[in-house]
């Protein structure tokens, strides 16, 4: 029999494999529970009649897209730690043949639920199967997305203002153990004055917070904290943190920055104050963004595994759709301190 290309169908398929429309279904859905040699005599009919499976009428079928979205908010596209995360949640996806679409939505934290502008992809059901949250998550935000009744994970270092009331799924780093593992190590390398520089008001910074004054009291040390919220970018930040430090009468001898821009932004000020890293201070950042390999001496910093968030958030997503009443969950993954040139032994 001759099967005109472009109007084959499953059936088609099946037939001329010799299997079962069942078979043929799994085969496209990742060929779980199919022989080998049988799932490649299938894909080789496909190849051979063109055939394009009706992707909405699988959707019909299965009542899912196969697609969830990666909803940034309040960030540029090409901000690189979220870029990481996404990168994470879509190489996930494709092994699990499913598909991560990207869409952005901006907001004031003072602006009414009902008001903040959602994507068509994401209000409309039956598009995605359900979201990923990252950017800055502000509690207005998480109403309008629950009120969508659609699964979702939170990146949840990013989320302000409910703590304690967190009833969704959430993947975190461990931002309080991470930054105490770094002031620990700044103090076994003989650093007794030691800062902290990152703005407080942000959620991840305030967590990173607590593990530094936990060290430092361990030690019996007292903390130098430049904590304030500032209009500044985190560059700036870093540049004026290092104004504030260095006309000190005893400067620090080592500064624990909140994230690698901030500790770019004082390891350029204090460059020009002619003030050597780690000569004459040691510096420490968070995240371990590339940003930490442009800077010279090379930068000891926190790493944070942003791609490893991302599989996590797809994992704890796929689980959330396939079990709608199940339990809330909250992942935390380690950190990892990344000893590079940027710390001196006293």
């Amino acid at each position: 029999m001759r099967i005109r290309k472009g109007s084959t169908t499953i059936r088609d398929v099946a037939r001329e494999a010799r299997v079962g429309v069942g078979t043929v279904s799994r085969v496209l859905n990742g060929g779980q529970h199919v022989r080998q040699s049988t799932n490649d005599r299938v894909l080789a009919v496909i190849r051979r009649l063109s055939f394009r499976p009706n992707a909405q009428a699988r959707r019909i079928l299965r009542r899912r897209s196969g697609m969830f979205c990666f909803l940034l908010s309040n960030r540029d596209f090409l901000h690189p730690f979220h870029a990481r995360i996404l990168q994470g949640a879509e190489t996930h996806a494709s092994a699990m043949k499913q598909h991560v679409l990207f869409s952005a939505v901006h907001y004031s934290k003072e602006t009414p639920p009902d008001l903040i502008p959602i994507p068509l992809i994401v209000e409309e059901k039956g598009w995605t199967d359900g979201l990923i949250l990252a950017g800055a998550i502000y509690p207005n935000f998480l109403k309008r997305i629950i009120s969508l009744d659609i699964p979702f994970v939170a990146f949840g270092n990013n989320v302000f203002g409910v703590d304690g009331q967190r009833q969704f799924d959430q993947v975190c780093y461990d931002g309080i153990r991470g930054e105490f593992e770094a002031t620990q190590y700044l103090i076994s390398q003989g650093h007794r004055s030691i800062a902290f520089a990152g703005d407080t008001s942000y959620p991840w910074f305030r967590e990173q917070y607590q593990g530094y004054i936990s060290a430092m009291r361990a030690a019996k040390l007292n903390p130098i904290s430049l904590t304030s919220r500032r209009q500044l970018s985190f560059i700036e930040y870093g540049e004026w943190a290092a104004a504030q430090l260095m006309p000190r009468m005893t400067p620090p001898t080592a500064i624990l920055a909140g994230n690698d821009e901030i500790a770019y932004g004082l390891w350029r000020a204090l460059r020009r104050l002619g003030v050597l890293v780690p000569g004459n201070v040691s510096l420490v950042g968070f995240d371990d963004r590339e940003l930490a390999l442009l800077m010279d001496p090379l930068l000891t910093t926190v790493c944070v595994n942003k791609e490893g968030i991302g599989k996590a958030c797809l994992d704890l997503l796929a689980a959330r759709v396939q079990n709608a009443g199940r339990a809330f969950t909250k992942l935390v993954l380690a950190t990892e301190l990344v000893m590079r040139e940027s710390v001196k032994r006293l």
